[in-house]
């Protein structure tokens, strides 16, 4: 069931399917809740899954300013929204990085997490990155930013047909504005979460791909080695989005790591 939800002045999209214990898929920049399906879609079978676009993606509301706090107070509102009981928390990329924000300002409200590609801080914004990636040209397309970002996304040798299959079902149907691009960008600019990393005090599964070329297996290891309960896993063949290439390896660690 797809529904739309007020929480912290905004309006947030949302599909919730399933029955049992309490999940929740948290995607990636740029991408929308349809990019977490390939887990959704199994975890909906045992689970109570709810996911859904964060503020300034897909059908969300997109305000001009936020940050990741804004993104974690959201993922709390809509915890308290669906009286979720502890639930597991699974964020790819920017979720990881909202779900491990959340769990250091609300260490009680999750049972556990599952961080996918994360990256501890961010020292340069996701503009300046890119403008690294044009040779220091500043003069560039949002999109082309997007597009110049996205080549680290996949392992080598990824055809262009593997990319339109992995993304069939799995992309929203909203088209950001570059003024949306812009704000997005501003969002994650010079974060750190690894400040307040010791607040975390439930455990915590790291998957990371081997050819993740946005956040590498050492980012991963990085955070993973600053945790108090930490389980980190690099997959073998997998690129950024694992569960594409990896599929039923990263659901079979996740539920490992939910079962102990």
């Amino acid at each position: 069931m797809e529904s739309k939800i007020n929480v912290n002045g905004i309006s947030i999209a949302v599909k919730e399917e399933g029955t049992g214990p309490d999940m929740v898929l948290i995607h990636g920049i740029f991408a929308t809740k349809e990019i977490m399906n390939p887990l959704f879609n199994h975890y909906k079978q045992n689970y109570h899954v709810i996911s859904y676009d964060v503020r300034g993606h897909g059908e969300s509301d997109k305000p001009e300013s936020f940050n990741l706090d804004s993104h974690a107070d959201d993922l709390k509102a809509i915890i308290e929204y669906f009286d979720l009981k502890k639930p597991v928390v699974v964020g790819l990329s920017m979720g990881s990085y909202i779900t491990l924000t959340a769990a250091e300002k609300y260490p009680s409200m999750m049972s556990k997490i599952v961080l996918i590609g994360v990256r501890g801080e961010g020292k340069i914004s996701l503009m300046e990155k890119a403008i690294e990636e044009n040779d220091g040209n500043a003069n560039i397309d949002l999109k082309e930013m997007g597009r110049l970002i996205s080549r680290r996304v996949y392992p080598p040798n990824t055809t262009p047909e593997q990319i339109v299959e992995y993304y069939k079902g799995n992309r929203g149907k909203t088209e950001l504005t570059n003024e949306e691009r812009k704000n997005i960008y501003v969002s994650l600019a010079h974060y750190d979460m690894m400040s307040d990393i010791d607040k975390v005090d439930i455990p915590v599964l790291l998957l990371v791909g081997e050819f993740d070329g946005l956040n590498p297996p050492s980012e991963s290891e990085k955070v993973a080695n600053a945790l108090n309960d930490s389980q980190l896993e690099i997959i073998d063949g997998a690129g950024h989005i694992i569960f594409f290439e990896k599929k039923e390896v990263v659901i079979s660690l996740i539920d490992s790591f939910i079962d102990k």
